[in-house]
């Protein structure tokens, strides 16, 4: 569990459905693109526009259409412990390499509400398990938890230095790795202190720049990774996020020719018109070229 996780940005058709040959396709041109790890996410695979049996079958087309080549790390859905239990068989036997651990918002989050989770579905099957951490996670609840066998790491979505911190320090004598939310200058700081893996806003549509970036940290190329993120990473994250973010992702991924459309999940309006055309200069402008060769 090294390197740049992409975090997989869903087509969906015109009723509201996943197109799931188009989701398929875009997983094949990562996994051929060389990314390291796949990861279905609440936010980017945006969950709240998916039902149960959506989820359950994503997880079967994103397995198979990675066959293997990335490691992928399916999530549950904020789901009571008996319906994880049955989920957790189910990504197992479709062949997801972890399953993340998602809590409803709804839950009051406690050490002892996190561990005692975990103690009800850790053993339904043998798939690795991760945890998503979030505002007021409790951070002590993972620590323990970084223990047990089958618990490898933690996704951080709290905050990108203190929490991102704390996870590692308190971790650092187990085999679990602490996995950075966001962008590459997170991973900056992360990685010399034990952080493994990242997310960041152009491996979606340029996974090979992301290794490259990876390699530059591990390699201790300091400069030439912090060249990487003021070329690449500021410039198209400060635009894309000032307009419509997974739009603007989506967008990028049609204009690879992988998806038909940009939109999103059903609930939000479709993207204005001119999204695409915009998102194709700033493509050029940042990368050079709107699509990768």
């Amino acid at each position: 569990m090294k390197g740049p996780v992409v975090p997989i940005n869903l087509c969906f058709n015109f009723d509201g459905t996943p197109d799931y040959p188009s989701i398929a396709r875009y997983v094949d041109w990562l996994a051929d693109e060389g990314t390291p790890i796949l990861m279905l996410t609440a936010g980017s695979s945006e969950f709240a526009s998916l039902s149960d049996d959506e989820i359950w079958r994503l997880t079967a087309v994103v397995a198979e259409a990675n066959n293997g080549r990335a490691v992928f790390i399916a999530s549950s859905g904020l789901w009571k412990p008996s319906v994880t239990r049955e989920f957790l068989v189910h990504a197992d036997r479709v062949g997801a390499d972890a399953v993340k651990l998602q809590f409803s918002s709804w839950l009051t989050l406690s050490r002892e509400v996190v561990v005692r989770y975990f103690d009800l579905v850790q053993d339904a099957a043998d798939v690795p398990l991760l945890l998503l951490s979030g505002p007021n996670f409790p951070l002590d609840a993972a620590i323990e938890l970084a223990s047990r066998p089958n618990m490898i790491g933690i996704k951080n979505d709290g905050h990108p230095f203190y929490d991102y911190y704390e996870l590692m320090r308190g971790t650092a004598d187990e085999d679990f790795g602490v996995i950075s939310g966001g962008q590459m200058r997170n991973f900056m700081f992360g990685y010399p202190l034990g952080s493994p893996a990242y997310l960041c806003p152009i491996a979606p549509l340029r996974p090979r720049l992301a290794n490259e970036f990876y390699d530059h940290v591990a390699a201790d190329r300091t400069g030439e990774a912090w060249e990487f993120i003021f070329k690449y990473e500021d410039p198209w994250l400060h635009w894309a996020a000032s307009q419509n973010w997974l739009a603007s992702i989506k967008a990028a991924i049609h204009l690879q020719g992988l998806y038909p459309n940009n939109l999103l999940g059903h609930a939000y309006p479709h993207p204005e018109p001119d999204v695409v055309d915009k998102v194709r200069d700033k493509l050029i402008e940042v990368f050079g070229s709107a699509t990768v060769e």
